[in-house]
């Protein structure tokens, strides 16, 4: 792993959170932001690696053909765009291909099929591979074993970059299909990560009793980037209120738990990481 898992290690936080302020509207593929308004999505990267974030993951949550095919662009141009994008911003830091979940109900309960996660997964990787300039990937909020598989070995066959596959779980300790932490952490170490995690979902309290199953139950390094809280819902619109600084004393929790690699996910900004680089001396 290109990854110290003995040192703290930046992530960054919510690109879609920091895009919304930018005009992305409800519902906008925030990939095609790559294409339409470049200079956007580097300013939020360069905002990220200012504030300390080590690594920045590409605005390719959801470049997959199936999501992209109403925008009228292809994976490839998306792909492309968003990790010149990133590169540029990144300079001597590292660079995430960012992949996100299909959104598919898959078999039995779905008509989904593996084989057809893993030819949209292959195509988003070939994608990546072509530039040269991505270090490695990061499968994330990912709740089905069989999903994260496919994008797992998508990345494997079509590339030899390390991967991180981090989890989103519900209050009470398991994965909207039912697989509680020991079970996912154990699975994606035989699919062949080469970290684990947990991201969205939770904040920061609530995502501390994942965090410890998660440190008794593997030898990988754990990456945890939480929800800026819990969301609320304000004049139709969702919102997130824990400050920086309150996200920040719970990070430094989780670091006394033994975890080294943190970020954010939803609602968090550049000052959230921030507040972590300054509370962790990083």
């Amino acid at each position: 792993m290109i990854l110290d898992k003995n040192s703290y290690v930046l992530f960054d936080g919510a690109m879609g959170t920091m895009l919304h302020t930018y005009g992305l509207y409800p519902g906008q593929p925030p990939e095609v932001f790559n294409i339409t308004n470049p200079e956007i999505v580097e300013k939020i990267h360069r905002s990220y690696i200012d504030a300390g974030s080590n690594v920045i993951t590409t605005n390719t949550f959801g470049a997959i053909r199936s999501k992209l095919e109403s925008t009228g662009y292809t994976v490839e141009e998306v792909v492309a765009k968003a990790i010149a994008i990133a590169r540029k911003a990144a300079q001597d830091k590292y660079v995430a291909l960012d992949m996100g979940p299909t959104g598919e109900l898959f078999e039995p309960l779905g008509n989904f099929t593996f084989q057809e996660a893993y030819d949209l997964y292959s195509e988003q990787v070939k994608a990546a591979t072509l530039t040269g300039n991505v270090d490695l990937v990061l499968i994330e909020t990912f709740f089905n074993l069989t999903e994260a598989q496919a994008a797992i070995q998508a990345v494997k066959d079509h590339s030899s970059l390390p991967i991180i596959c981090t989890f989103t779980f519900q209050k009470k300790g398991r994965t909207l299909m039912g697989e509680d932490v020991p079970t996912v952490v154990t699975k994606l170490k035989e699919y062949g990560v080469d970290a684990v995690g947990a991201n969205c979902s939770l904040g920061p309290k609530e995502i501390l009793p994942i965090v410890e199953a998660m440190v008794s139950s593997t030898d990988l390094p754990i990456l945890i980037q939480p929800n800026a809280g819990l969301p609320i819902i304000k004049e139709g619109q969702t919102l997130y209120e824990m400050n920086p600084e309150e996200f920040a004393q719970y990070i430094k929790t989780i670091s006394n738990m033994g975890v080294k690699w943190f970020g954010g996910c939803c609602g968090t900004t550049p000052e959230f990481i921030s507040s972590i680089r300054d509370l962790l001396n990083v």
